[in-house]
């Protein structure tokens, strides 16, 4: 029997497009063979390592669904169908697969509350050589001018030890600072996990802060140098590394800048995925990020957090909210409800295989920035809600974001972003 439609309701433990009923027939009956096929690019490596279903093992139902969610997590596969059927006394199971394109050159747009959209050409590979490396690079044109390359290499080997690498180039009016930015970062990340949810990194960076103003750099001659060095330690047990519904998501990171700038930053990056119905979910985060020393002293302004915006506080516009509510350190809280109308499925454009979805979505925030303690107080903080919708695309940026916040200050606020809010609030430029 052919089980499909794995990837619909898979993400949200639903499984309803797997046939559980007929698969629990063959419950503890022994796997005589794995097979793989429909793959034509992926090497067979890259799966088998995903899978606990085994030749020899008892067959699980539970274990067959989580080894698809595995699958689904490494966002190389635009679906992914199961076939068993008996074999002697035993079972034979095949894994199917169709691959998103390994290789894909567009035309891509990045956008800011603060600069608005920048447009230009791109490159992604999601798959190099099969063994799910990725190459990503952009160069977009616009009030912000950027360009930028990131490789990933996210299992070499034993327990998912890891190799990430971004270096950008940045141009743009900096509207909050006042002055004209040209920025370049080069960052290496080494990982591991450690056991099934625990993750470690380490890093060394280097970010070039180039002013055309007087004043807005730590160095006299508007150019400030600064070596990060930094490590975390997180936890992760997300049902769904794409669409999840429960478990956690939680980092820990201590990063020590030096160069021109000689401080401390701490970040607490806490989230936490609840289930509602067959279709819902809630999802619940907190950002912390604390820096020592002094603004102006170790601390560039330009590393400092204006709050508002689609990334911090949405029903206010970062370039309003920020020059009031800002400092070295902040603190921001989301609650949001979404309701999954489209699952994720396969949509076929020519000979080229994507997954797409689509999620309502209600929300809350909360906010704060402060330098000096006197300000962090409750009278000093910000909250705006909001709604709206969300495009769910995995293998490019995970979804889009269009929301309409309100606040009491602000108003009715439209905002437009990529990726999840949680993630883009740890952003620099946000």
């Amino acid at each position: 029997m052919l089980l499909l439609g794995a990837l619909a309701l898979q993400s949200a433990n639903a499984f309803a497009g797997i046939d559980v009923a007929s698969l629990t027939a063959f419950e503890n009956k022994p796997v005589t063979r794995v097979a793989l096929s429909g793959h034509k690019v992926t090497k067979d490596y890259v799966i088998t390592r995903e899978l606990e279903t085994r030749a020899g093992e008892p067959f699980k139902v539970e274990t067959l669904l989580a080894d698809v969610q595995r699958l689904e997590n490494i966002s190389i596969f635009a679906e992914v169908g199961v076939a068993a059927e008996a074999e002697g006394p035993g079972v034979a199971v095949t894994f199917q697969f169709k691959e998103m394109p390994s290789l894909t050159p567009f035309v891509g747009f990045a956008y800011t509350d603060e600069n608005g959209f920048s447009v230009g050409p791109g490159v992604s590979a999601l798959n190099l050589t099969g063994r799910r490396m990725s190459l990503s690079a952009r160069a977009y044109f616009g009030d912000a001018k950027q360009q930028w390359l990131r490789y990933s290499w996210p299992w070499i080997k034993g327990n998912h030890v890891s190799f990430d690498f971004y270096s950008a180039r940045l141009t743009r009016p900096d509207k909050l600072n006042e002055f004209e930015e040209t920025s370049y970062e080069f960052n290496p990340t080494l990982g591991r996990f450690f056991g099934r949810h625990g993750r470690l990194k380490g890093w060394l960076s280097f970010f070039r802060m180039e002013s055309d103003v007087d004043g807005k750099t730590l160095s006299p001659d508007n150019q400030d140098l600064l070596a990060r060095t930094g490590a975390s330690v997180g936890w992760d047990d997300r049902d769904s590394w794409t669409l999840p519904r429960r478990g956690w998501r939680n980092e820990l990171s201590l990063v020590r800048t030096m160069g021109d700038g000689d401080f401390w930053t701490l970040d607490v990056d806490l989230r936490r995925y609840l289930p509602v119905g067959r279709r819902g979910r809630v999802a619940l985060s907190g950002l912390a990020t604390l820096q020592s020393g002094t603004v102006g002293e170790d601390v560039p302004q330009y590393l400092t957090y204006y709050l508002g915006g689609s990334n911090s506080i949405r029903g206010y516009k970062p370039v309003e909210l920020g020059p009031s509510l800002n400092g070295k350190n902040q603190m921001l809280g989301t609650a949001e409800y979404s309701w999954n109308v489209v699952p994720l499925r396969r949509f076929d454009i020519w000979k080229f295989a994507f997954r797409v979805g689509l999620e309502l979505a209600a929300f809350t925030d909360l906010g704060i920035a402060w330098s000096a303690s006197e300000d962090l107080r409750w009278d000093h903080g910000r909250g705006g809600a909001g709604a709206g919708i969300r495009l769910l695309v995995p293998g490019s940026g995970e979804m889009l974001r269009f929301d309409v916040g309100w606040s009491e200050q602000g108003g009715f606020v439209f905002h437009f972003a990529s990726g999840t809010k949680a993630a883009a609030q740890r952003n620099r430029v946000r």
